[in-house]
């Protein structure tokens, strides 16, 4: 055995998690090499050290049940941070995923269309009709948009988000 080998397994010949003639590889060169054993050594007084400075500091009692309080919190806060994520997420997608279906662009385009034809005609009868006449004629156009919007209110509700999502 190399000591480069005998460095990068040493810590596992301390824990005794090396197979048997590994173990016997190891304390071959251990006992043959003077550096490596040196720095088994210094480990070894290290991790006693490390443990016996560990074991001096006091645990509170009620550590453990801080510990859980503690986690049960941070998972308060995760599932709470989940829940906002997930609405947010919906708030803005909803209006980018009606945005993008066909439905949507066809419903907007109608809206378009008729709006462009309504204004179109009150120009003209602006100019060729009388006053009382386009009253009443914005008066019925004013009843055509609320049905307008509530015809298009009605198919949007009635709208299979599956359809969307296939």
């Amino acid at each position: 055995m190399e000591c480069l080998q005998c460095m990068e397994r040493i810590s596992e010949y301390l824990d005794k998690e090396l197979s048997e003639s590994e173990h016997q590889d190891m304390q071959v060169h251990l006992d043959e090499c003077k550096d490596c054993r040196n720095a088994m050594n210094e480990l070894a007084h290290l991790r006693e050290a490390t443990k016996l400075s560990i074991d001096s500091i006091p645990v509170p009692p009620d550590l453990a049940n801080k510990i859980l309080f503690s986690i049960q919190e941070e998972k308060h806060k995760t599932s709470k941070n989940q829940w906002i994520t997930g609405i947010l997420l919906i708030l803005f997608s909803s209006p980018l995923l009606l945005f993008l279906t066909r439905t949507f662009t066809s419903i907007f385009n109608l809206i378009y269309t008729t709006g462009a034809v309504f204004w179109r005609s009150l120009m003209t009868l602006i100019t060729v009709v009388s006053p009382w006449f386009m009253l009443s004629l914005g008066i019925l156009s004013a009843v055509g948009i609320i049905i307008g919007a509530i015809i298009i209110l009605r198919l949007i509700r009635g709208f299979d988000l599956n359809e969307v999502l296939q």
